[in-house]
């Protein structure tokens, strides 16, 4: 149900979305990968296993979550979770258990941890476009291919060998060759389906691709500012259930961030969500002690007072990547908590016989 609530609240919130808000009039959708830790239980360790190198019962259990996200509203279009290791845990895995919420027409962003052959084959087979940072370990000859410009040209991807983990069937569904653009801008490369390069030129495509980055400002702003990067429940079942609460809590805050644009013409990204949620906090007294007709008149203020808190270029803002409040005096857990406890224990015991005999 939970899950459900997500996808509607995400769906219906991008539907009503504002044609100024979008790109060449098309829908902007991204998708990124995380890791979140929960409590160190037996329930938690059995399905999201903590990771190889870090001791028994010195871990945390850790699960691997992939979000399919509007950069259009800002909402959390569907998601998946799984362990963070094992057969079919991969992004790429999780990513295309959730693909049923890519439409036709829309513009998808990722990193160069996605453009593969399979993957773009998809969303072609979608009628969506995509654009992407290209992959470090792929020869990119610009010599080769379509001519479209300097750096700038039309290749076509053979389909590379069937994958373990692919049945022989999907694998003979997937065309031999696709078409795909590749370009290069400021020394990066980038690959899209977005052929045409006299309407879609590499520059602006690059500058669409630059929007990406507010995927990763916003699963920052769930993980930290709405508190999510650590849960606190401790069977697998009901961290899921936490996971989908803290997205649908997060929805619901971006789809009152678009009502509060919609009505003063500004633009949902440029809005701060952490100053949203703390406007949010301060009204709230006023919405519990109010009638209906009161909370009419309190929620127009605070829309006209959410549009105020814009993310701003602020020049001169930067830090030095480091910490100036000292650490607390303690040593590093080494052993397994109930370990220590036992130790501590024997020690107190120790002491208790010492001054009894004293």
């Amino acid at each position: 149900m939970i899950i459900d609530l997500v996808k509607e609240t995400g769906k219906s919130s991008a539907k009503k979305a504002s044609i100024g808000w979008k790109v060449f009039g098309r829908a902007l959708k991204g998708f990124d990968g995380s890791s979140i830790i929960m409590p160190d239980t037996k329930e938690n360790q059995l399905i999201y296993p903590q990771q190889k190198g870090q001791k028994k019962g010195i871990g945390f259990p850790i699960a691997r979550i992939v979000v399919v996200m509007s950069l259009t509203i800002g909402t959390v279009l569907d998601y998946a979770i799984g362990p963070f290791k094992g057969k079919g845990t991969g992004e790429s895995s999780l990513l295309r258990s959730i693909f049923d919420c890519i439409e036709q027409d829309d513009i998808l962003l990722g990193d160069s941890y996605y453009p593969s052959f399979f993957l773009i084959a998809e969303v072609i087979e979608k009628k969506a476009d995509g654009i992407f940072r290209g992959q470090a370990q792929r020869n990119y000859n610009f010599r080769k291919g379509k001519y479209l410009g300097k750096n700038d040209h039309i290749v076509e991807w053979n389909k590379p060998k069937k994958p373990e983990w692919m049945t022989q069937e999907v694998y003979d569904a997937y065309p031999n060759q696709i078409s795909v653009r590749e370009f290069k801008v400021n020394g990066k490369v980038y690959v899209t389906t977005l052929l045409g390069h006299k309407k879609y030129h590499k520059k602006e495509l690059a500058k669409i691709y630059e929007i990406r980055w507010q995927l990763e400002i916003n699963l920052k702003s769930i993980k930290e500012t709405m508190n999510m990067e650590m849960l606190s429940c401790k069977t697998p079942e009901m961290a899921r259930k936490e996971i989908g609460i803290h997205f649908l809590a997060y929805n619901f805050i971006r789809i009152i961030i678009a009502e509060a644009c919609a009505q003063y013409d500004a633009i949902p990204n440029k809005v701060s969500f952490k100053g949203t949620v703390q406007l949010i906090n301060k009204f709230m007294p006023y919405f519990i002690n109010a009638n209906k007709q009161k909370n009419r008149v309190v929620y127009a203020e605070l829309l006209k007072n959410i549009v105020k808190n814009k993310i701003g270029n602020r020049p001169g803002r930067i830090e030095p990547r480091r910490v100036k409040r000292r650490p607390k005096p303690f040593d590093t857990l080494n052993r397994p908590r109930f370990i220590e406890k036992a130790k501590l224990e024997r020690k107190l015991q120790r002491m208790i016989s010492r001054y009894a005999e004293a």
